[in-house]
């Protein structure tokens, strides 16, 4: 069975360490379905989002369906304020591809101005691996922001990444 897993970080640096031991053959030839990092600056409204670099990827859902994600994680609070919603309406969105309403407010919940993240959707052994072998960051942060970040998961079926790819594979 496959997984949605996102590591989430207080600050820059650790998506992209994370990102940097994911390529550097600690966990030997790594495959994942497809992978993004993500990072948001303090004071912009909006995240960066990229394609994981370094690792082999066996469909490429391309920058559309990630930043579509994060963007709902991001931005759909203050679309519903906007719009007068009592909560975010993209937020049912993406439940077609198993990606439900808790897992984004769980995502909204870690991923701050100022933080990063590295999301992947692979099989759930892959990601129990990547966590098993994370890097603690430690670099010149106050201590505070000093933590290892924080994992979410998402279990897929296997119709739930069959649609995902049917929609965003290019």
């Amino acid at each position: 069975m496959s997984a949605l897993s996102v590591w989430t970080y207080p600050h820059a640096g650790g998506a992209r360490r994370l990102e940097r031991t994911l390529t550097d053959g600690t966990l030997g030839d790594l495959a994942v379905a497809d992978g993004a990092v993500v990072t948001w600056a303090r004071g912009r409204a909006s995240a960066q989002v990229r394609e994981l670099q370094g690792v082999a990827r066996t469909c490429n859902l391309g920058t559309a369906f990630w930043g579509m994600l994060f963007g709902i994680v991001v931005s759909g609070p203050e679309l519903a304020t906007v719009g007068g919603a009592r909560r975010p309406a993209l937020d049912d969105s993406l439940e077609g591809v198993g990606i439900d309403r808790d897992t984004l407010i769980a995502l909204r919940r870690r991923l701050r101005p100022g933080g990063s993240a590295v999301a992947v959707i692979c099989a759930e052994a892959v990601a129990s691996a990547i966590e098993s072998v994370r890097p603690s960051v430690v670099i010149d942060l106050p201590a505070a922001a000093s933590d290892a970040g924080q994992r979410t998961t998402r279990p897929l079926t296997e119709g739930q990444e069959q649609a995902l790819r049917r929609i965003f594979a290019s």
